[in-house]
């Protein structure tokens, strides 16, 4: 018997491989808030679970920034007993928006669909979870992290690059903006033009040996 076209299409989105077959079948579809969780995407449960009046859902809904600022004041609203349970809990939560603010991303919320993340973006949570983790000994290879930051936010972007260095790791960076140049403990320029008109090492050296070469723009 036939399946009727609303099951079809469902069946057809769900056991696609093809991301081009799904994106074709969803301009079929629309999405609606669940009337038992009200969009949350959480059961009951979890929901009935709070702290200083929040669930986890509205605590995601929160800009980095602004989780941070409740992170920090949430102890002097929790009991003693309370605090004694969530204390190590809370220290690596405000580490992790800490290092998330750092690399400049302080404007997005926790539930943001990664999906709309640019590679920027994407880099730097990467980038973030990385220095959370506190290896050594790793070579990082990160393309432009600076794009799109206000130059606070580079600054800060630049200070933890640095403090990956000072764990014991190789950051090498591909980077046009110049502060990121002049931060370098070695740089390596590659020119003289882009794309076929480039590829050859024009200088190499610390950023002052770079500058004082009469080769390098």
């Amino acid at each position: 018997s036939f399946e009727g076209v609303i099951g079809n299409l469902e069946r057809r989105w769900r056991e696609t491989d093809s991301a081009w077959m799904r994106e074709e079948i969803e301009k079929f579809m629309s999405a609606s808030p669940c009337e038992a969780c009200g969009g949350h995407r959480l059961k009951p449960e979890a929901l009935a679970v709070k702290i200083d009046g929040k669930h986890i859902s509205e605590v995601t809904l929160k800009s980095i920034r602004d989780a941070r600022d409740w992170f920090e004041q949430l102890p002097s609203r929790l009991s003693d007993k309370q605090n004694e349970i969530a204390t190590r809990i809370l220290k690596e939560i405000r580490e992790r928006l800490r290092f998330l603010n750092d690399v400049g991303l302080e404007y997005l919320s926790l539930s943001r669909n990664s999906g709309t993340l640019s590679g920027g973006e994407s880099q730097r949570i990467r980038l973030a979870s990385q220095i959370g983790s506190g290896l050594t000994g790793v070579l990082y290879v990160l393309d432009e992290p600076s794009i799109g930051l206000h130059q606070r936010d580079n600054a800060r972007l630049l200070d933890t690059l640095r403090h990956l260095r000072d764990l014991g790791n190789t950051v090498i960076v591909v980077e046009h903006d110049e502060d990121a140049i002049r931060t370098a403990d070695y740089l390596v320029d590659i020119g003289p033009a882009a794309g076929v008109h480039g590829g050859q090492v024009i200088a190499k050296g610390t950023p002052a040996d770079v500058m004082a070469n009469p080769a390098s723009i």
